[in-house]
């Protein structure tokens, strides 16, 4: 299994970068991202909010 770690930093310009009205599929393609990976950080940012404390 390839165990790939993500800074908190990356995932939340990710997260941005999908309420700026990119598509999940779209950040996954130019990021070499799982599409459930986007997704997940999403929703995940949804609960814990994004005031740049958060650990996604």
């Amino acid at each position: 299994m390839n165990d790939k770690r993500y800074s908190t930093e990356f995932k939340l310009s990710i997260v941005a970068l999908y309420k700026e009205r990119r598509s999940a599929n779209s950040l996954a393609n130019e990021y070499h991202l799982a599409v459930q990976t986007v997704t997940g950080w999403v929703k995940k940012a949804q609960i814990v909010g994004t005031d740049g404390n958060a650990s996604l």
